[in-house]
């Protein structure tokens, strides 16, 4: 297991410079509409598929897990008919003319029946399709509705309109956060492994969610660029761990797939798909791991990321 230069530099840097010089404006987040038009519609067609849910008009109230430097995902769920979007963050990110302009080219892909980017450029995102296709089986073509929908998220994002809810809730797990329960749907994309208490997490959603709601997570296991091998990190001893987080934006948990299916299961959830991403695994699966408290299997060892989607019972 080696560990890059670059994470050990900056937590030396940490101990001599302001927070401010290391760590960048934004959340280090997306503001490609093409991306944010992607990671949608790919949770969407997989609930459909899976047998989740039955047609898109049964998410029309939904929430976003740390939706980042913009809200261009929960744009792209009140296009395809959610009326009600909450962005669930610990700091607010977003940005106003971004997020227009990312609203004015969803439009545009939407009108165009846009196939789902993937490929060039789209080659980590997750999860990934059988078929790319645009899903006009699944979004029914309407110019007229487009159009509208795209009017409405402008008087929104502007606090014009009362007929679509586009609202930031920060931090998420406050106590002031009346009007926000029975939710269909709260969804996250790659935001889950740096949340360090998973398990107040997930029961948060569950008490904000309606009887049969879901939840939609894509969840990144990688080290993030802390060592040469994609899942080195799970076997740094937890000081020296610490150290390396230091100047970082955000922690890393360091759970693997097996932590998060029982902490979902364990609050009340019912799992209803998960779509592994399989890696070969450079460290015997009998090595030692760190990371405290965790009980590893072995199928952890080889699984980089995964979409977990399960309902309220």
């Amino acid at each position: 297991m080696q560990i890059q230069t670059y994470p050990i530099v900056r937590s030396i840097a940490s101990y001599m410079l302001p927070s401010k010089i290391l760590k960048r404006p934004g959340s280090g987040g997306s503001f490609s509409s093409k991306y944010c038009y992607s990671v949608w519609l790919r949770h969407l067609i997989l609930l459909l598929r899976n047998n989740i849910i039955k047609d898109v008009s049964q998410l029309k109230k939904i929430a976003e897990i740390g939706p980042g430097d913009s809200l261009g995902i929960g744009l792209s769920a009140i296009y395809t008919g959610a009326d009600t979007y909450f962005a669930f963050d610990v700091i607010e990110h977003s940005n106003l003319e971004k997020n227009l302009k990312i609203s004015d080219e969803l439009k545009d892909y939407f009108l165009s029946s846009m196939d789902i980017p993937h490929g060039k450029g789209f080659e980590s995102v997750s999860p990934m399709l059988n078929d790319y296709s645009y899903p006009s089986d699944i979004i029914k073509y309407d110019t007229e509705y487009f159009n509208l929908r795209h009017k409405i998220i402008k008087e929104s994002l502007l606090n014009n309109s009362e007929e679509i809810i586009i609202k930031y809730i920060v931090p998420w797990t406050s106590t002031n956060t009346s009007g926000i329960g029975n939710l269909d749907l709260i969804f996250s994309q790659a935001v889950m492994e740096h949340i360090e208490d998973i398990a107040f997490a997930y029961k948060e959603m569950y008490k904000y969610l309606k009887k049969g709601g879901i939840i939609s997570h894509q969840i990144d296991f990688k080290t993030h660029e802390m060592t040469k091998d994609w899942n080195g990190h799970w076997f740094i001893s937890e000081p020296v761990w610490k150290f390396l987080l230091r100047g970082r934006k955000y922690p890393i948990n360091r759970l693997p797939l097996s932590s998060h299916v029982n902490m979902i299961k364990n609050v009340g959830f019912e799992i209803k798909s998960i779509i592994p991403v399989h890696r070969k695994n450079p460290f015997y699966n009998n090595s030692k791991t760190k990371v405290p408290s965790v009980s590893f299997t072995e199928e952890d060892f080889i699984t980089s990321g995964a979409l977990i989607q399960a309902i309220k019972l």
